[in-house]
């Protein structure tokens, strides 16, 4: 029996990015941005206040952050989280304030992917619920689709367990499921 079989190539997703920055607008620079990594774009939620969650970003984005979700149109290989991570980055570096972009960020973009059964996110960050997946960059499960709504898991962001991301998200969702022909 060959074991190769047993094998199979990486699953189909599709990639999102959450934008957090300091006023309450769309940012369409740095959208503009996302699109070269992830082609064109489609779904996107409402903006949505995040400093009401959490005051984290804050300080280094320069004020109340206000946050949406922004999904691609075309569906990835799950195996290119890292480098959607590692050009995100890049972005944010473009976007830091001062001449030589080593200020504080304007704009923080945190890459993830919806498929059938959960939301995946992208981290630099490592904590003993996430994998190493390369290169500095880690993953885990945030939500969970389970008997057709979203679960929370004991580490979810809370505004990842609010109604206008689910909301987002199930759009998210339904779109994967058309582009992969299932119901």
């Amino acid at each position: 029996m060959n074991s190769s079989r047993r094998f199979q190539p990486p699953p189909l997703v599709l990639p999102f990015a959450a934008v957090a920055w300091a006023e309450d607008t769309y940012c369409s620079e740095a959208e503009e941005r996302l699109s070269d990594i992830l082609g064109p774009l489609g779904e996107r939620s409402q903006l949505y206040d995040f400093s009401a969650f959490s005051h984290y970003y804050d300080g280094e984005l320069g004020g109340r952050v206000w946050k949406y979700l922004v999904a691609a149109d075309r569906l990835v290989t799950a195996d290119r989280l890292v480098e959607l991570k590692l050009s995100t980055e890049a972005v944010e570096t473009d976007f830091r304030r001062g001449i030589d972009h080593t200020g504080p960020r304007r704009v923080n973009l945190d890459p993830g992917y919806v498929n059938g059964w959960q939301v995946v996110l992208a981290t630099v960050k490592n904590h003993g619920h996430r994998l190493y997946l390369g290169q500095g960059v880690f993953a885990e499960v945030t939500l969970r689709y389970v008997q057709g709504r979203f679960e929370a898991l004991p580490w979810t962001y809370p505004d990842y367990q609010s109604p206008p991301v689910h909301e987002a998200l199930y759009r998210f969702r339904q779109a994967y499921h058309r582009k992969t022909h299932r119901p």
